[in-house]
């Protein structure tokens, strides 16, 4: 989980971070990791899908999800929001606004990424969590959260179509755009 509590922001700004970094907060405290180009870009590229194929809806990315559970409020990398709700100064989206939410793995967030964060956001009842990664070029979309786990999986690899429900319409995200490590 990214550190995104009340005094992580000024504590980002002491640190002064390069921008292809991020704090983390782990099993094992405070971890400092890189963020890829393929991250960033691919971050980027279902941004802009949202934007253009979900109409109502407003593309949002770095954003702690409120309210904090078990300490932690998580920063997924995008998701979505209903246009009339999306508030340009929010630094922070309740999780009741979210239809899904996305990370894009990065190499030390592999393991969280795919269990952790999973349990996390089903236990927020999270619609819909797709897990993008860009260092094996396959994508993973859970859905139906149920008893603190998600109770549907599919998979595929780059290339393929993502079809995500929201609310009465379906995203489709074009995995070929996405960029591998």
């Amino acid at each position: 989980m990214t550190v995104a509590d009340e005094g992580s922001d000024g504590l980002r700004e002491q640190l002064r971070l390069p921008r292809n970094m991020r704090l983390r907060l782990t099993g094992n405290g405070l971890t400092l990791v890189p963020v890829t180009g393929a991250h960033w870009t691919t971050r980027r590229r279902i941004e802009n899908q949202i934007e253009e194929r979900l109409p109502g809806w407003q593309p949002v990315g770095g954003f702690a999800v409120t309210p904090p559970r078990e300490g932690h409020s998580p920063e997924p990398d995008a998701s979505a929001v209903p246009s009339d709700r999306f508030k340009p100064g929010d630094s922070k989206i309740m999780e009741d606004q979210l239809p899904f939410v996305v990370e894009v793995v990065s190499p030390e967030s592999e393991g969280r990424d795919h269990s952790t964060k999973a349990d996390h956001y089903a236990m927020r009842g999270i619609p819909a969590y797709l897990v993008v990664n860009v260092l094996t070029a396959r994508w993973t979309l859970l859905t139906l959260p149920e008893n603190d786990g998600y109770q549907h999986s599919e998979s595929g690899k780059f290339g393929e179509e993502i079809r995500i429900p929201v609310g009465d319409q379906t995203l489709v995200l074009d995995s070929s755009t996405f960029m591998r490590v």
